[in-house]
């Protein structure tokens, strides 16, 4: 439901009033439209109240439910805002919503409205607290001039008139003070602060439930882990990528496999369920890691991941051990821009042609006269169609020839390379970097007119039930046949980075950039 800023701003529950703050964010979504997924490894500071937890991190917001056991959905932080690690932030008694002392003044995130505030305080907020027996009153701030109070509803700052004694002081829990209470804590985290590549972190921030005494630490690249208040024992709580930066994306077995892009801290894969409830990590071998950098393509291959990469193509198994294919025809100086799997072998596009290699690891290079790049594929039926420097062409089963379609070999628009290729509403599609061809199985080629004014440079494509999703530099839109026109369904601004890559099921639409990935509801994309 859409919510009026006079609405939010006239709540008698937050303390800001409408000049002293800033909301965010400004979007035509609603929250479960439109989600970013970052990379919430870095925790900048945590607030915990009866039994929510909130995460500020370098990628946005989190909220994690401790009764239920599950993350809401994450929130983005306001354009140019990043609080310093350990930055003070408590939950309001009275609304739960959560408050963040800043270098700038205060952040206020309410979960009922899913709306954040930026509230401006002169000489910024060091320490925060609320009066457990007066928290009608306001926020107790501490800023370069001392204590003053945030007075609740008018949103006036005075000096406070006095601090309520300790006893009664809600304040933002620290690392230091929990070390101090549970001195063997210290002693237990070196081994839960070390990853499985050997890689050691520090905490950044902590926070308690109010009755349980679950405690949560944040560190510095490990996330979120919890403290069970019986055992002691220490348990990541898995939320968000892996890496920020991502390349491809792909719908396997029922989950989103999102490769990184080779920018960010990390290498590897990140899977995840479509409801954002399930997160799991892949980084390679423990000792080395993976040997490639840039992921560019993903594909099913049973219990195995198929990866085309800027080293080759690889199989990367559930336990993280990664095999080259067919080392030497393609040496790992040479990248691969897609793979995919038949029922005879693996096809991937490389930058000297088309490898493939069949279920007994043999390769062969298809079609020796060709040794320029082929960026994309797709499998159709029995034909393995490919897309390449010179345009489209296909192999036919049992072939190992590249023909190209007779119809759009003399299309000059159809004569620049093909970048993406996609199967959708009943119709394999073609794009080059501005416009599509596409055609139902039994009919001619049809060229469409240039994409550029809606999507821009196009980079990738995704089928789904009705069409194919087009995504390009500045937007995406839904193709189906038989419709003359193309509307915008995403903009440039509705993505937090620059798009890499498209991937569609029956619900969500998904899309890979360099700062994070996006998920859409195909309903509302769609309406």
């Amino acid at each position: 439901m859409a919510r009026s800023a006079a609405l939010v701003l006239g709540s008698v529950m937050l303390l800001a009033g409408q000049d002293a703050a800033a909301q965010y964010p400004s979007s035509r979504w609603r929250p479960d439209e439109r989600v970013v997924v970052g990379d919430y490894g870095v925790v900048l500071a945590l607030a915990a109240g009866r039994d929510l937890l909130y995460a500020f991190t370098e990628d946005g917001i989190g909220v994690y439910d401790a009764r239920l056991r599950r993350w809401e959905l994450p929130l983005p932080l306001p354009p140019g805002f990043m609080p310093p690690p350990g930055s003070p932030a408590i939950v309001d008694p009275m609304d739960r919503s959560a408050w963040l002392g800043t270098l700038s003044g205060l952040l206020h995130y309410d979960p009922r409205l899913d709306l954040v505030e930026t509230v401006s305080i002169p000489g910024g907020v060091s320490d925060i607290m609320f009066d457990r027996d007066d928290t009608f009153i306001g926020l107790y701030v501490r800023t370069r001039f001392g204590w003053q109070l945030v007075q609740r509803g008018s949103g006036i700052v005075t000096d406070a008139p006095g601090l309520p004694p300790p006893e009664r002081q809600i304040r933002a829990t620290t690392v230091e003070s929990v070390m101090r209470r549970d001195p063997g804590l210290a002693a237990r985290s070196p081994l839960a602060l070390t990853d499985d590549r050997m890689r050691d972190y520090r905490y950044t921030a902590a926070a308690q439930l109010e009755y349980t005494e679950d405690l949560f630490l944040g560190t510095d690249g490990l996330g979120v882990l919890h403290v069970d208040p019986v055992t002691r024992q220490f348990e990541r709580l898995p939320f968000g990528l892996l890496d920020r930066a991502a390349a491809a994306i792909a719908i396997v077995d029922e989950q989103v496999v999102v490769g990184t892009s080779g920018r960010g801290r990390r290498v590897g894969f990140t899977f995840m369920s479509g409801d954002l409830q399930r997160f799991a990590y892949e980084e390679g071998p423990p000792a080395t890691g993976f040997r490639f950098r840039r992921i560019l393509d993903v594909a099913d291959d049973g219990a195995a991941l198929l990866a085309a990469t800027d080293r080759g193509v690889w199989r990367v198994g559930e336990d993280g051990r990664a095999v080259r294919l067919a080392p030497e025809l393609i040496g790992e100086a040479i990248g691969a821009y897609a793979v995919a799997r038949t029922d005879a072998g693996v096809w991937t596009g490389t930058e000297r042609g088309l490898l493939f290699v069949d279920d007994a690891g043999d390769g062969m290079m298809i079609d020796a006269r060709v040794r320029e790049p082929v960026y994309a594929l797709l499998v159709l039926a029995d034909t393995v169609w490919l897309g390449g420097v010179r345009g489209l062409a296909f192999v036919a089963p049992g072939s190992d020839s590249m023909l190209a379609p007779a119809t759009l070999a003399e299309d000059p628009w159809m004569r620049d390379p093909v970048v993406a290729l996609a199967h959708g509403g009943g119709v394999l599609v073609a794009a080059t970097t501005d416009r599509i061809a596409w055609r139902h199985a039994a009919d001619g080629w049809r060229v469409e007119r240039s994409l550029a004014g809606e999507v821009g440079r196009i980079v990738a494509l995704a089928g789904d039930e009705a069409g194919v999703w087009i995504l390009g530099s500045v937007g995406a839109v839904h193709f189906v046949p038989g419709r003359a026109t193309f509307p915008q369904a995403v903009r440039r601004d509705d993505l937090p980075g620059e798009p890499w890559d498209v991937a569609a099921d029956e619900r969500y639409l998904w899309i890979a950039t360099d700062r994070g990935v996006v998920r859409f509801e195909q309903r509302v994309l769609q309406r």
